[in-house]
């Protein structure tokens, strides 16, 4: 007997192709549009931040970069930075705050709102102070316009325990060797 496909299996393996090359294109453009972004061609960090999340989220840096880490540091861009502007979209998408609402909030206020945690260690939503983490957001953003940075971060420092005996604490010693 000749090796044929059977009727009901032709045309099983032609998807997979076009929908391999439309994510190999996708890839490749928000690739591109990662590069040009941090190289200045738009000044717009909120379309950095979206294009850095698009990236991590869909693993477009592999198969040249094993991580996302290794895919940022090729970039001209602070690996923290990266990081931090990930989080940040990350934060929002799950609290479903969209970008026309986050981003009047400004840069600075919203790196603030990316320490929190969304989820726990078990993918569950994260709890602060008997809130979910998504209710802080939502409510932090609602309210940033009116809200100094000095204010916000002593908020979120609340939210993470790191005040009173907690806090973090910067010191600096002279020393001869």
């Amino acid at each position: 007997m000749e090796n044929t496909v059977s009727d009901n299996t032709v045309g099983l393996l032609a998807p997979s192709v076009i929908v391999g090359e439309a994510v190999a294109g996708e890839s490749a453009q928000a690739l591109k549009q990662v590069t040009q972004l941090v190289k200045g061609i738009s000044t717009n960090t909120f379309d950095l931040a979206e294009a850095l999340h698009k990236v991590k989220k869909n693993k477009f840096y592999h198969p040249k970069y094993d991580t996302f880490g290794e895919y940022a540091k090729t970039l001209e861009l602070k690996l923290t930075k990266a990081y931090y502007l990930v989080k940040l979209v990350e934060n929002m998408e799950e609290a479903g705050i969209p970008r026309a609402e986050y981003e009047p909030v400004g840069i600075a206020k919203l790196r603030l709102l990316s320490r929190l945690d969304m989820q726990d260690e078990t993918g569950q939503p994260k709890m602060y102070q008997g809130t979910p983490a998504a209710s802080w957001v939502k409510s932090f953003d609602s309210h940033a316009a009116e809200t100094s940075p000095a204010d916000l971060e002593g908020m979120v420092k609340g939210l993470l325990g790191l005040t009173g005996d907690n806090s973090t604490v910067w010191e600096n010693w002279a020393m001869t060797l």
